[in-house]
């Protein structure tokens, strides 16, 4: 998803994937699910199989570990702040883990067609001699308006060979 959020002489962009749950329901799903498992657990168990048990635990252990870090993953963002002739980009989880500061002026937007006909292309902000991918969790659209949104602030765009 992208956001703008432009005041006096600002600004900001934050790009985030998209999220269908958030980690609350995720918890009330798991608990749905540890509940349903351990009472079909206890039912075998009853019958003698109590060896049930500990693999029905084991399960919700595993899948919820999993769900844990798809969400940790969610949380991922970048933000470009654009205030007046500089450009700063962040990337991280929670916090910024890597910061970029550049002058506009030696940007550009590099964009990669994909190479089939319906994915979206890669995006790449580069200044002078480092290049940074931007939004690689975005979708086509997503990152076709980013782009748009980067022209719009003066970034120039430089289309690179397939």
């Amino acid at each position: 998803m992208v956001e703008a959020h432009t005041d006096k002489a600002r600004t900001l962009m934050v790009l985030t994937p998209n999220k269908s749950m958030s980690w609350e329901t995720n918890k009330k799903i798991l608990f749905v699910m540890f509940a349903v498992n351990m009472a079909i657990g206890i039912a075998f168990a009853m019958q003698g199989a109590w060896l049930i048990l500990p693999f029905a635990g084991l399960e919700i252990l595993l899948v919820a570990i999993g769900t844990y870090y798809v969400c940790w993953r969610l949380n991922f963002q970048e933000t470009i702040a654009i205030e007046g002739k500089a450009l700063q980009l962040k990337k991280g989880v929670y916090y910024p883990k890597q910061v970029w500061q550049w002058q506009k002026r030696d940007t550009a937007l590099l964009t990669q067609p994909s190479h089939y006909r319906l994915s979206a292309p890669t995006l790449f902000l580069k200044h002078l001699n480092e290049t940074v991918e931007i939004g690689n969790f975005l979708t086509r659209t997503e990152k076709i308006n980013l782009r748009d949104q980067l022209v719009k602030l003066g970034i120039p765009v430089i289309t690179l060979a397939k």
